[in-house]
């Protein structure tokens, strides 16, 4: 597993952090259950660091692997998480897809939820409970490290979304909607976060980071607002796509809404 560990360490270094495009997607039934995920893909960091000269194989023969993580097998030696989150994340689901040879890797986090309650607490909360559980560590093999030693984990997943944290995302039967909290306070947040300035300064060189929101509904889609939508031909499917410089530039026109 060193390769895959050497991918993910790849991940959480911020000055590649901007080479990532991240997809979230929801996935709601007829009986307001569904499930939530998220998939980061690393493929075009995985090349540009081959185009960069850097040797991940060490002359070995390029790995491929296909390894997932149960966080219900996790549960009982999890210290760190409250009786509510232990009953939350049962079933939630870290899967790591490499295949290094096609400069390929993706990793997929997952939950299900059974109304929107638990929906809102999944999206806002799932990368920190992966990270409290240690998965991504589980996942690659490489020793565990105390709390306080895991920054760089921490911003990896904050890579993922950097700005998501200035965004209230709301969801009731019929709508569901991502909106900016306090527009003056995520524009101090730009101006004087030097991770934001770092990742915005990186994409000219090597890349947006681009951000794309999948919604499948039980329903047809009545009303939406959003950047760069498209919708499916049967209507029950839209999709939100924007960059890491249209969340900072212009972090109104990113809010979205969806009617059903």
């Amino acid at each position: 597993m060193k390769n895959l560990k050497i991918g993910i360490a790849f991940l959480f270094t911020t000055i590649l952090c901007s080479c990532l495009d991240t997809e979230e997607k929801i996935i709601v039934n007829a009986d307001n259950s569904g499930t939530y995920s998220m998939t980061i893909d690393l493929g075009r960091m995985l090349k540009m660091a081959g185009s960069m000269g850097a040797d991940t194989s060490n002359g070995r023969v390029k790995e491929k692997k296909d390894t997932t993580i149960y966080l219900k097998d996790m549960l009982d030696t999890a210290k760190n998480l409250t009786p509510a989150e232990r009953a939350l994340y049962k079933d939630g689901v870290v899967h790591v897809n490499l295949d290094e040879a096609n400069s390929e890797m993706k990793i997929v986090m997952s939950a299900p939820f059974k109304n929107f309650t638990d929906l809102r607490e999944i999206k806002n909360n799932l990368a920190t409970v992966v990270n409290k559980l240690k998965a991504f560590e589980k996942a690659t093999g490489e020793k565990e490290k105390p709390d306080n030693e895991n920054d760089d984990m921490k911003m990896g997943t904050r890579s993922a979304n950097p700005v998501g944290d200035q965004f209230t995302f709301a969801a009731v039967p019929g709508k569901i909607s991502s909106t900016i909290t306090d527009v003056t306070a995520f524009k101090k947040l730009v101006a004087t976060d030097s991770t934001l300035s770092m990742m915005s300064q990186m994409t000219g060189m090597m890349g947006e980071f681009n951000y794309r929101t999948v919604i499948v509904l039980p329903k047809v889609v009545n009303k939406y607002t959003g950047p760069g939508n498209t919708v499916s031909a049967d209507k029950k499917t839209i999709t939100f796509v924007t960059t890491l410089t249209e969340m900072l530039e212009h972090p109104e026109k990113v809010s979205y809404t969806v009617e059903y």
